[in-house]
């Protein structure tokens, strides 16, 4: 059971991978800066609040899309427009699975705002996607009680170069939570990282993994 309200915001990552793809991630980069179908559409559509591109840090196949609606239905008919007028090298990406949806959670720093500091981050920007899957709402729902208090969200918001941090809730995944965080250079998400294994409780440690984690570069701002 979700425990965010359906009348909110919706967020999305949606993660495209060329590593088997016969276009590569900077044509998908290109057409979505310069091209008259790519971002400016997603950012002129009805119902979108901001819509900014990452490449992955580490894989140079994958890029993501962080995109943020004032609901799912105006979302669903920009993704039907975007099925019409996309190229066919890119219509595998489209797929719905490729697109993780999600709310912003009570707890979240950032909740309430539609256009936080994030999402005007400059280009090269370190952005971390943190994933927590949890085995039971139990446990999700002591991690949330966690998240709200000092030492929680608002500890990485105050933490030396963190440029925002908002905490979602998967949509479609069950007891799973996401945290996306902007952070001036990468050293200060390394720091940040280490000060958190350090201190985290045993039951904590397994998300602290890299494999719980993706990183990414601002590849175009989003600055209405």
């Amino acid at each position: 059971m979700l425990i965010t309200k359906s009348d909110g915001d919706a967020v999305g990552i949606h993660t495209v991978d060329f590593s088997e793809a016969p276009a590569d991630r900077s044509q998908f980069i290109d057409y979505a800066k310069n091209h008259p179908d790519g971002l400016v559409v997603a950012r002129g559509a009805p119902g979108n609040l901001f819509v900014t591109p990452y490449n992955d840090l580490h894989d140079e196949n994958i890029a993501y899309m962080f995109s943020r609606w004032v609901a799912e239905e105006p979302w669903d008919m920009y993704a039907q427009h975007r099925l019409d007028i996309s190229p066919d090298w890119m219509l595998p990406q489209m797929a719905h699975d490729k697109t993780l949806r999600m709310r912003e959670l009570d707890c979240s720093p950032t909740k309430k705002t539609t256009q936080a500091l994030f999402y005007g981050a400059p280009d090269g920007t370190i952005c971390n996607i943190h994933y927590w899957q949890f085995e039971d709402s139990a446990s999700r729902d002591d991690i949330y009680e966690t998240w709200s208090t000092d030492e929680g969200l608002a500890k990485t918001a105050s933490f030396a170069g963190n440029i925002t941090v908002s905490a979602f809730e998967a949509i479609d995944k069950e007891n799973q939570f996401v945290i996306v965080s902007a952070w001036e250079h990468e050293e200060f998400l390394r720091t940040y990282l280490k000060m958190r294994r350090d201190s985290a409780d045993d039951h904590i440690q397994p998300f602290y993994v890299d494999e719980t984690m993706a990183q990414g570069t601002i590849a175009d701002p989003d600055l209405r």
